[in-house]
């Protein structure tokens, strides 16, 4: 833990092109458990059993808010928007202040690693692209009741795109690490590459450069080339 924070300050200060613990490996995939069920039931997933998971929460959810709750189409309408646009923030936030802080706390750095610096050091391994749906489901209860504490009804819709930008989310980050872009995504393409490839401490939007731009974290575009 220490070195890793060592090594981040010789990175800034470009006595180093790229800590350790964050450099890809030449080999595809890692092992992250001992343990061979956790390994490979829970900490492993196809990205599709993800999608498909969330996009029928997303749909029963936005049936529930008209047909149940009661709210008007465009109440849910903008809810949803902005559930989407909410998503957005919090990967930024999360991928920057969570992810990319590097610390002497062997708890959060544990956190780390198993939530995304092993991402880093085998970023093409097809089923570390998307959370696993068990975790995945803990942590989307935990944000579906902190919306209801603020949103109380209204929490539904906006739960509901929240998610639907979680899939979104997954689906260019799986696209960006396994397939060559088309035209009208290769700056996405080259900003997430650039993040992991040349300066993991820029560049922490995944499906949006928005945050990036808003809070200077965009690396200058002559520099991704």
């Amino acid at each position: 833990m220490e070195e890793n924070v060592r090594q981040y300050y010789a990175f800034i200060n470009g006595q180093i092109k790229m800590p350790e613990h964050l450099a890809p490996q030449k080999t595809e995939k890692g092992v992250l458990f001992k343990n061979p069920f956790v390994e490979k039931y829970l900490s492993r997933t196809p990205v599709w059993v993800v999608q498909v998971m969330w996009i029928l929460v997303a749909a029963f959810v936005i049936w529930y808010s008209y047909a149940r709750v009661g709210l008007a189409v465009w109440h849910i309408i903008l809810l949803f928007s902005g559930g989407v646009l909410f998503w957005t923030f919090a990967e930024y936030m999360v991928h920057r202040f969570l992810y990319h802080s590097e610390t002497n706390s062997k708890f959060l750095y544990r956190l780390q690693y198993n939530a995304h610096g092993i991402h880093h050091q085998y970023p093409r391994d097809p089923d570390r692209l998307a959370m696993p749906p068990l975790p995945a489901l803990i942590i989307a209860s935990v944000f579906l009741a902190l919306f209801w504490l603020v949103l109380r009804d209204f929490s539904f819709p906006f739960f509901s795109g929240f998610m639907i930008g979680y899939i979104l989310y997954i689906s260019f980050h799986y696209a960006e690490h396994r397939f060559h872009p088309i035209r009208i995504f290769k700056k996405l393409w080259e900003h997430h590459a650039y993040h992991h490839y040349k300066n993991p401490y820029k560049d922490f939007g995944v499906s949006t450069q928005l945050w990036d731009w808003v809070f200077g974290t965009m690396s200058k575009p002559e520099k991704k080339n």
